[in-house]
């Protein structure tokens, strides 16, 4: 069915990566190259999130959320290819491809490419390779990909939720489709998943000392992001406000929000990007 629902090409998106200069490609991939080497120096064991959830879900995926996987349940069949790999491994492949996301972000934003490395040399970068946590693949796989194909991206509702509505107003009838399908099927294959996630998992992460959500003081600049995501038709301002406007976000689902500002207002980056730093040296 999804491939009726589209006629744009994901080679193309793919592509724009290589629109930027040699010099440019070679820094970025050189940045993946050193996060994967780093990765088997730091975390010899892998991540804590690769190991301790991401991988015992991908064995037990008909109940996810009974291995501390809370993300939306379809990402266990996206990711388990994974299940081949050892903790390492994984998590290795995990960080290098998150690297070329966030690079291909950027290019997709209208941004810097380069601003990958900064974005990623962070509190953010560090709890998200640190833990192997897959914020910046839904990020990318979810603006990256074509309409109707980016829901299987649609894991984590804190980095992208309100970047749907915008997309939503430009395509209602895909949407309406594969949104319809994915849905249906999800009941069929999971059950009511929602309600078991809820049960297993919802206050425990709201309550736990991971959770870095600024809600409910954030709300009111969350709710001006997303009139102006549906407003400019423009998913930018919904990706700012998804973090914005839940409970529960971990330190790596600012991801989104931090590469938009890269991309759009460098000079603000810089401001965010020192106030990230000073509250983590707040948190320690």
């Amino acid at each position: 069915m999804l491939t009726r629902i589209s006629s744009i090409s994901v080679a193309p998106r793919l592509k724009l990566i290589f629109e930027n200069n040699v010099l440019q490609n070679s820094l970025i991939f050189g940045f993946a190259v050193v996060i994967g080497m780093l990765t088997v120096i730091v975390i010899p064991g892998g991540g804590s999130d690769v190991r301790d959830a991401f991988l015992p879900s991908l064995h037990q995926w008909r109940s996810p959320w009974l291995e501390a996987n809370i993300m939306l349940p379809w990402s266990t069949l996206v990711l388990m290819p994974l299940r081949l790999f050892s903790p390492i491994v994984a998590t290795i492949i995990i960080n290098v491809v998150s690297v070329l996301m966030t690079a291909l972000t950027l290019k997709r934003l209208g941004g810097n490419i380069l601003l990958t490395v900064p974005i990623l040399v962070s509190p953010i970068g560090y709890w998200m390779f640190t833990t192997g946590q897959i914020d910046a693949l839904v990020l990318g796989g979810f603006l990256l990909l074509p309409a109707g194909y980016d829901l299987l991206f649609f894991w984590k509702p804190q980095v992208v939720l309100h970047a749907l509505w915008a997309r939503v107003l430009r395509s209602p009838k895909i949407y309406f489709m594969a949104g319809f399908f994915l849905i249906s099927f999800s009941f069929v294959i999971w059950g009511n998943w929602p309600q078991a996630i809820f049960n297993a998992a919802y206050l425990s992460v709201t309550n736990g000392w991971w959770n870095r959500s600024l809600w409910p003081y954030s709300i009111p600049i969350g709710l001006v992001f997303v009139y102006l995501s549906i407003k400019k038709k423009d998913e930018s301002y919904g990706i700012m406000a998804s973090p914005l406007l839940s409970p529960y976000v971990n330190g790596s689902s600012y991801i989104g929000l931090v590469t938009v500002v890269a991309a759009k207002w460098p000079k603000v980056f810089l401001l965010l990007y020192i106030a990230f730093w000073l509250y983590a040296f707040y948190k320690t």
